[in-house]
């Protein structure tokens, strides 16, 4: 983050911040994890006022203030559940071997945040498709494994885990050719939305795909409860990690018990 004169929040240049200066940036950049556009512009106004408040410049401090500030605003019993949610995502990320986990956090923004390096090649078929499904379902089969329902978080908007996955359901079963019953008929859609609200057949073919994407998701969980729980323990109390110690935290993983397909 930068003040208005281009320069790091602790009066430093980034040409010649130390390592420290460095390391607190990537802090600050990973617990902001999750926030929209509109939550940073917010936490930095608040932060400014600190600072004028306080008659000094733009500090570290100031910031991470007001980001655990925030982080305090949830419930416990909810940002745990969010815990949970995202070490499910983690699991599945780093079992199947679909992306690299950079970091996870907690209790930011809308509450919880998995940020992954995906390859430079997308899945090309339909198992690993499924194998990224499951990873975005891993979150609610975490939470419906450890407490037996899950938040509506899931859901709610274009950006959601359901949206996602479904969205990826409904291109297997209409434009990539993996549908069991018409495989060759291409099926192009500008809303595909439309086609899931007056194609019940089509529908409930997609709705099958979650199902399975979500039966694999919960087996790895089933298989890792320990392990998922270690982590979703050492999220909830720091808000965020790395890459490099959720790896930590969850150990050696076996591979999948059967492929998502």
């Amino acid at each position: 983050m930068r003040d208005d004169k281009n320069r790091l929040v602790d009066g430093h240049s980034l040409a010649g911040a130390s390592d420290k200066g460095l390391a607190a940036l990537r802090h600050l950049a990973l617990a902001a994890q999750g926030m929209t556009g509109a939550d940073i512009q917010r936490l930095i106004r608040e932060a400014r006022q600190k600072a004028r408040r306080g008659r000094h410049r733009l500090r570290y401090v100031d910031i991470l203030d007001i980001l655990e500030r925030d982080a305090g605003s949830l419930p416990p019993e909810v940002r745990w559940r969010i815990s949970v949610h995202e070490a499910g995502h983690a699991l599945l990320f780093i079992q199947t071997g679909t992306a690299e986990i950079l970091s996870i956090t907690t209790g930011r923004g809308n509450g919880g945040n998995t940020q992954v390096r995906w390859p430079t090649t997308s899945p090309q078929t339909e198992t690993g498709i499924m194998n990224v499904m499951a990873c975005y379902l891993a979150g609610r089969a975490a939470e419906l494994t450890i407490f037996g329902e899950a938040l509506i978080g899931n859901g709610g908007g274009e950006g959601s885990d359901l949206a996602i996955v479904t969205a990826s359901a409904l291109q297997l079963e209409t434009i990539l050719g993996c549908s069991r019953d018409t495989p060759l008929l291409y099926m192009p859609s500008e809303r595909p939305a439309h086609d899931l609200r007056f194609d019940p057949g089509l529908a409930g073919r997609v709705n099958k795909r979650l199902e399975v994407a979500l039966a694999a998701a919960t087996d790895v969980v089933s298989q890792h409860r320990e392990p998922l729980l270690k982590l979703a323990r050492e999220l909830d109390g720091k808000s965020y990690l790395e890459g490099e110690e959720v790896h930590r935290l969850l150990g050696p993983v076996l591979p999948l018990s059967r492929p998502a397909k």
